[in-house]
Order: structure tokens, then C-alpha cells, then sequence
């Protein structure tokens, strides 16, 4: 199995390898902002990169589990309580710990039980034995783009991924997968996969809440699931691809359609 080590290709620059290597991330941003936004964003770089509100701490407990506490220490440090940063004091700390991101008290005591609720999740055993973390997968497509994922740990055969996932509400995960395209994820790892004649046999998303008294599970990523991430990426990029030849940016809507109520609401209008 061939993939990009974490020594060879940074968080950092894997995330701004677009538009020549396209990730979750990138295509799901064509789908909810559209053809127009994504050309200003990612080939005119017209429009900043934001992070997520909520990323910071999931970026967090990703490095502590996959790189370890020396790396964890190296990037984040919990600001002390009582530290006003705009004091003298707060400035004076904040200088002496420079280039490592903030992490505020509350999240630095869920860090510590999210990262132990994860090292007794049914699956760590698996992962600690067999998992490589960080690692990249990539494959050169016949679009003018390639894709990209990165799982947060790829067994050394290749054929189980286990990705790291912070949530608020175990009991809404499966909706939150769906709505922050994991199932469009799990595709981009197994197609880059499949084009080194590997069969991905399990996609596991390990989901740990991000509070106190942090519970953790494993879930399984169902075939459908993984069938319907690989209908969204074919559709994403090749009307990326389409529209790259075509220099044709703008949307286009052929006719009407109807107003999208949900039902429950549709019901209760009758």
C-alpha cells in the first residue's frame, strides 16, 4: 500500500493542496456554496480560509491520539485560569508560549477524559496494533485534479480506516455524518484505495463527545452509505472537472422546482 507519511506532507499543507488535490472538504464546499463561490475560494483565493467554529479542539485531540503528547504539547497549551490575555500578565504568558494554539480551562479537562474515553473505545486495541496514523492517500484521477483523503488511522494492509470524530450528541451522530459528508469521505479514501487494487473491508468512525464525562463509540459505516458518498463525488467532480474545461462558472437552474418543505411541516399545513 503506498501513502504519504505525516513527515512528508503536513496537516497544514494537505489542506491547501486544492484545487490540484481535491478532500472532503473541497468537494462538499462545491456543494453547498456552489460553482461560483468555489472558484473564488479555491482558484482565485478571493475568499480566506476560515476554520470551523468547534475545530480547534478536534484538531486537538487529534494530535494527542495520533501523534502523541510530546506533538500535543508542542502545538496547544490550555490557558491557566485566572489569565486574562489583554492584561500585562496575560500578554507576558501568552508571549513566553508562542505559535501554540489556545485551548480555553473547560476544554482542556474534556481533552484528558475524551482522549481516555477513546482508549477504551472497542476498536483502540485495533487501532494501536494495526493502524497507521495521519497517513495520506491520494489518486491521480484523468479530471486535471486529483483526490485526497486522510484518514486518522488506515490499517497497514489498507483494508480497515478508522476516523477520529468529535460530537455534542452521540444519540444525533448518524445525522451528523450525513450533514457534514462522512459517508463522502469514507468514498474518497475507498476509491484512492481501490485504485491500488485494495478492497476496503471496514470503515469505522470512532465518535467521542467533546464534554465532561466524554462518552465514546465505534459505528460501522454501512455499504449504502459509502455507495451514496461515491455518487456525491462523482457528481462533484465532474462538474468540477466540466466546468475547469469550460472556464463556465456561473449556475444555471433549467426550470422551477418545488419549495423544499419537509414533511412533518407539509403534514401539518393539511
Amino acid at each position: 500500500m503506498q501513502t504519504i507519511p505525516p513527515s512528508e506532507l503536513s496537516i497544514g499543507d494537505y489542506h491547501a493542496a486544492a484545487p490540484r488535490w481535491l478532500s472532503k472538504t473541497s468537494l462538499r464546499d462545491y456543494g453547498e456554496h456552489g460553482p461560483a463561490w468555489w472558484k473564488l475560494r479555491y482558484i482565485d483565493r478571493a475568499i480566506p480560509n476560515k476554520r470551523p467554529d468547534g475545530a480547534l479542539q478536534g484538531m486537538a485531540l487529534d494530535c494527542l491520539l495520533t501523534e502523541g503528547l510530546e506533538q500535543y504539547m508542542s502545538r496547544f497549551i490550555v490557558r491557566p485560569e485566572g489569565i486574562d490575555l489583554r492584561t500585562t500578565a496575560g500578554k507576558q504568558w501568552r508571549a513566553a508560549n508562542e505559535g501554540k494554539e489556545i485551548l480555553g480551562i473547560d476544554d482542556g479537562l474534556i481533552i484528558e477524559e475524551a482522549a481516555e474515553a477513546v482508549t477504551s473505545c472497542c476498536e483502540w486495541n485495533e487501532i494501536e496494533d494495526r493502524g497507521l496514523a495521519q497517513h495520506t492517500l491520494r489518486w491521480e484521477t484523468t479530471l486535471g485534479f486529483g483526490l485526497q483523503s486522510r484518514p486518522d488511522w488506515i490499517s497497514r494492509d489498507g483494508k480497515t480506516i478508522w476516523d477520529l470524530k468529535k460530537t455534542h450528541d452521540l444519540s444525533r451522530f448518524g445525522k451528523q455524518a450525513v450533514d457534514l459528508g462522512y459517508h463522502l469521505q469514507a468514498a474518497i479514501a475507498v476509491w484512492c484505495l481501490r485504485q491500488q487494487k485494495i478492497a476496503v473491508e471496514n470503515v469505522y468512525l470512532i465518535a467521542v463527545e467533546w464534554e465532561r464525562g466524554a462518552r465514546c463509540k465505534a459505528y460501522r459505516v454501512p455499504q449504502f452509505a459509502i455507495e451514496g458518498g461515491e455518487n456525491l463525488l462523482l457528481s462533484y467532480a465532474t462538474d468540477i472537472a466540466d466546468r475547469m474545461k469550460s472556464g463556465d462558472w456561473t449556475h444555471h437552474q433549467d426550470e422551477p422546482e418545488d419549495l423544499p418543505i419537509p414533511d412533518w411541516q407539509a403534514r401539518n399545513m393539511a
